[in-house]
């Protein structure tokens, strides 16, 4: 028996290790317990983020649109105008994907 074998502290870790009943294994335990807890709040800063987002979104979308309605009117799209057109819908997608998809998580969490 080493020294260190004394220890209150290595004595009881070995209590526990040798004489803890192992738990069964459920894959629905930890989503059963997941579907217990309440409800997240939203925070401030996620009303923030939200606000945030829409204003942006909608701004993009105007510049969009009015960036696509000058170019029409030329009598040759180009290259370059064809990849601001993607992204301007990039970014308005990525805005709107970055409001909708806590929203859609949440209600699919509680739908379990």
């Amino acid at each position: 028996m080493k020294a260190t074998d004394n220890n209150s502290e290595t004595r009881l870790r070995h209590l526990i290790q040798t004489g803890a009943p192992s738990a069964p294994v459920s894959p629905w335990f930890t989503q059963k317990v997941l579907n217990r807890l309440p409800d997240k709040q939203k925070r401030i800063a996620a009303r923030i983020e939200t606000w945030t987002c829409a204003i942006a979104a909608v701004v993009t979308a105007v510049f969009g649109i009015k960036y696509v309605m000058t170019t029409m009117s030329a009598p040759v799209i180009t290259v370059g105008q064809i990849l601001i057109y993607l992204t301007y819908i990039s970014i308005f997608g990525a805005l709107i994907a970055n409001m909708a998809i806590p929203a859609i998580t949440s209600r699919a969490r509680r739908n379990l």
